[in-house]
């Protein structure tokens, strides 16, 4: 697979997601933080800070492992002929090493990109999110509601 296939591939899982972050109206209430899947992956090392909602750090990160797999199922293939009797055989440990190398180095060239759609996207809608929630808990602390 060629250099262009790949960041295309990668460039339209990216924009995916951009879609995905422009249409976020606030985290859903089973969004826990830290999830396995997120905390295993190094694509959620694109969040630095772990100021994304976790909705959308899982989102990104579980796009970039699918483009991953996919990739290093296709360069196990080129490279060993695994498909040669109809067999599926999983790629082996280097070309899922050198697949999540390369979606990575591609993934970095959107760096900015990516932090630009979180931060004029996402952030004034979870800062208003936070605040409404916390109004709220303010009002029941108010009114007794969590009396001890």
């Amino acid at each position: 697979m060629n250099r262009v296939a790949i960041n295309d591939l990668v460039e339209c899982s990216i924009h995916r997601w951009y879609r995905t972050v422009s249409e976020w109206r606030g985290p859903i209430k089973e969004s826990a933080t830290g999830c396995v899947s997120c905390r295993a992956s190094d694509f959620a090392g694109f969040d630095r800070l772990g100021h994304w909602p976790h909705d959308l750090v899982h989102t990104f990160v579980s796009s970039l492992e699918f483009v991953t797999t996919q990739l290093a199922v296709t360069l196990h293939e080129e490279r060993h002929r695994s498909g040669e009797h109809g067999r599926y055989t999983p790629p082996c440990r280097s070309c899922a090493a050198d697949a999540r190398s390369v979606v990575t180095v591609s993934a970095q060239r959107h760096t900015y990109d990516i932090a630009d759609v979180i931060n004029e996207c996402a952030m004034p809608r979870f800062a208003a999110y936070v605040e409404m929630n916390a109004n709220l808990a303010l009002n029941a602390a108010t009114r007794g509601e969590w009396a001890s």
